[in-house]
């Protein structure tokens, strides 16, 4: 078989493992609002003194028992906990303590009392078999992008030392006895506890990146989102309704724009204060949002005007809808107090692409247009685009 240094291998593997925990760590302090990262910290060090164990074990003339494979064991559980806390589940922290106790259990019986080390090594085997398998289960995803490709080649790896496990017990237990009894020179000792060294690198550095994936997705997010409403800011409007005019373009299908202004907002500022119009805000978008179809995207323009596009939504349609929200809106004032209620009312102007065209400030213009024709009209109302230019030229 070809040889090679074992310790160094393994080592520097966990080494460079020891580093990403460190990163981890720092993560995890200064980004508490993504979780997993600890889990995977504590995990990687657990792991690595299991691996230092295992190799003074193998490395002295008669067998000892330390808790190596134990260790390692517990590692891999706390790394399924932090699995499970990364796609936002509760982890389960039984898991890293039954496997430590199973794999202590295993060595105690089977190499203090029973000296029957192909049992003690065929059963560690499908437990961590086992665990790799689940962790395999937990990182498949179908997740698109670059987040489910980090995904996919986890799992992939993680699947990879399942079959490697699986093999190694299926090895024990066809070889001769005689074997285990120069345990530390057994060859496939040395080329499982290398690839294992170096997949849990490629492992750690993987989950490093799809961490900083998804820090970075939230950040993209915190920098299009309005945080006093949730909705959309206009910045993501913009960039949401850029792609939705591309896609409804390409294959010819109409798109309408709602205007939404609430009616005498600085009044209500001005008598009750800004903290009550704040709720106000937050009201109204919290309506708008549970009438709205899952495929239409709301933002907050600016000030107390919100903006929704609609895909594939004709003018007539448009208006059907936005009759909803200003009667929901109507019908669903914001309680001040006991049996006090403010009553709010807002003005939609409605637009579509047929008549605008799918540019984004041409089918604002018009849509601004018709909002402000509802205003002039007397407020609380909804009026389309068509409205107010047959009105004109009626004029």
């Amino acid at each position: 078989m070809l040889k090679f240094d074992l310790k160094t291998i393994v080592f520097m593997s966990m080494l460079l493992t020891f580093m990403l925990s460190m990163l981890l760590a720092i993560t995890r302090k200064h980004h508490k609002e993504v979780h997993g990262p600890g889990y995977w910290a504590v995990g990687n060090l657990v792991i690595g003194l299991g691996m230092v164990l295992v190799l003074i074990q193998l490395d002295v003339e008669r067998l000892i028992f330390l808790p190596g494979m134990a260790l390692i064991g517990m590692g891999l559980g706390l790394y399924v906990n932090g699995i499970q806390a990364f796609n936002d589940q509760l982890p389960n922290h039984r898991i890293p303590i039954i496997v430590f106790v199973l794999l202590t259990l295993i060595d105690t019986y089977f190499l203090l009392m029973n000296h029957d080390i192909r049992m003690a090594v065929i059963l560690a085997a499908v437990i961590f078999s086992a665990i790799y398998l689940y962790c395999a289960r937990l990182t498949f995803t179908r997740e698109e992008g670059i987040l489910g490709n980090f995904f996919w080649i986890t799992s992939s790896l993680y699947l990879l030392m399942a079959v490697l496990m699986i093999g190694r017990a299926a090895y024990a237990s066809q070889v001769d006895v005689e074997v285990f009894e120069s345990f530390a020179a057994w060859p496939v000792n040395a080329y499982t506890f290398m690839l294992g060294a170096v997949s849990q690198f490629f492992i750690s550095s993987l989950f490093v990146l799809m961490l900083s994936y998804k820090l970075n997705r939230n950040l993209e997010s915190i920098a299009t989102i309005d945080s006093l409403t949730g909705v959309l800011n206009r910045r993501g409007l913009e960039d949401a309704s850029v792609k939705m005019q591309d896609i409804c373009k390409r294959i010819n299908l109409s798109m309408a724009v709602l205007l939404i202004d609430i009616d005498y907002f600085k009044k209500v500022n001005d008598t009750y204060g800004h903290l009550l119009g704040d709720d106000v805000l937050r009201h109204i978008a919290k309506t708008i949002s549970g009438i709205l179809r899952s495929s239409d995207v709301l933002g907050r323009y600016g000030g107390e005007e919100f903006c929704a596009f609609l895909p594939n939504t004709t003018e007539g349609d448009a208006l059907g809808l936005a009759e909803r929200i200003r009667a929901g809106i109507e019908a669903s004032p914001i309680k001040l107090g006991l049996n006090v209620n403010l009553k709010t009312t807002v003005s939609i102007g409605v637009a579509d692409s047929v008549r605008a065209g799918y540019d984004f400030k041409g089918l604002l213009a018009t849509a601004d247009s018709a909002m402000y024709g509802a205003k002039n009209g007397g407020r609380n109302r909804v009026m389309s685009y068509t409205q107010i230019t047959r009105d004109t030229k009626q004029d």
